[in-house]
């Protein structure tokens, strides 16, 4: 995919937008970054001719239009001194929390995922977030709204994955889940944020290469799949637990800092509904896992007809292991 000339532009284009929002100093200058953001990831989406992913890159767009619309009317009104600085704010976080994809704005996120392949899935669950968690880190700081959109992503995300058998569907809806723990992060600090929002990139990214290669889209398929030996599961297995934060993954590491930072700021009601959210989650993680697990003797020998990558071994290295190297650079 990002071996042809289209594909390394928009995505040049893509981090280009990432720049341009980090070092802007204006609202507007944000909203320049934010609108190449877009125009850059949907030729990405568009790169063949597929009914699926048209409707996909045209909702997406629609959506994001309107969030930029909400965006840019709030900056010139405000420049204006049309607004107070109170509704501003709101009015903002509310066109970010749109862009971003979290509760109560939501519904675009997986119907637009169960559009993509996987790998640009995985551009639509990490690298489109960035752009609105830069701009959201300015403005989180004691701000009740987006203390609220983290509580209802997080049982969002958690209660609408419940009883779906479409992989790309459970997995939006625990992206909608992360973004919960994402939005509380950044009230705590920058720094959390951003930590955890690398753990969940480099989680995500071999359980995405995983299920891109084995071709994988119905949880059923787990099950019949004649590339499933026995390393395959269990990478697959060992990822979503990951994934879900529990001990002794590297998953577990940001929620653990989140915690402990949140209980010492009193903030212990709301960090009991994201982890009973979590919770939650770990039950269609662990489906997953248990549908890999269901496989016909003849399907765990060692033959196989898809070979694990490199890249994919090592990133899966790092989400099972990563916990017992973290105080080297925590």
């Amino acid at each position: 995919m990002f071996f042809n000339p289209r594909s390394i532009c928009f995505f040049s284009l893509l981090i280009l937008s990432t720049m341009i929002v980090i070092s802007s100093n204006s609202w507007f200058c944000s909203w320049i970054g934010l609108e190449l953001n877009v125009l850059s990831f949907i030729p990405i989406i568009l790169n063949k001719n597929n009914q699926q992913l048209t409707e996909a890159s045209v909702k997406y767009f629609l959506i994001q239009a309107l969030a930029s619309v909400i965006f840019l009317s709030n900056a010139i009104m405000n420049s204006f001194y049309f607004l107070n600085s109170i509704l501003f704010i709101c009015l903002i976080t509310v066109s970010l929390l749109l862009k971003l994809g979290a509760s109560p704005f939501h519904m675009w996120f997986p119907m637009v995922a169960e559009g993509l392949p996987w790998n640009k899935f995985l551009i639509l669950a990490t690298i489109q977030k960035i752009n609105p968690l830069l701009l959201l880190s300015i403005i989180s700081w004691n701000n009740n709204l987006i203390l609220i959109a983290a509580l209802f992503s997080s049982m969002v995300g958690a209660l609408g994955g419940l009883n779906i058998s479409l992989l790309r569907s459970m997995m939006a809806f625990s992206s909608i889940n992360h973004i919960g723990w994402l939005l509380m992060a950044s009230m705590i600090s920058n720094y959390m944020m951003w930590l955890y929002f690398i753990i969940y990139t480099l989680i995500l990214l071999p359980i995405t290469q995983s299920f891109n290669n084995l071709n994988l889209i119905h949880l059923n398929q787990m099950t019949s799949s004649n590339n499933f030996n026995s390393l395959n599961k269990s990478l697959v297995i060992f990822n979503m637990l990951s994934l879900g934060g529990l001990p002794p993954f590297l998953g577990f590491l940001p929620k653990w800092i989140i915690i402990k930072s949140a209980c010492s700021m009193f903030m212990i009601s709301s960090i009991i509904i994201l982890i009973m959210s979590t919770l939650i989650t770990l039950y269609y993680y662990i489906r997953i896992s248990y549908n890999s697990m269901l496989i016909s003797n003849n399907l765990w020998s060692k033959n196989s007809n898809y070979k694990i990558k490199f890249s994919t071994k090592f990133m899966s290295f790092i989400s099972m292991f990563g916990l017992m190297f973290s105080n080297w650079f925590i």
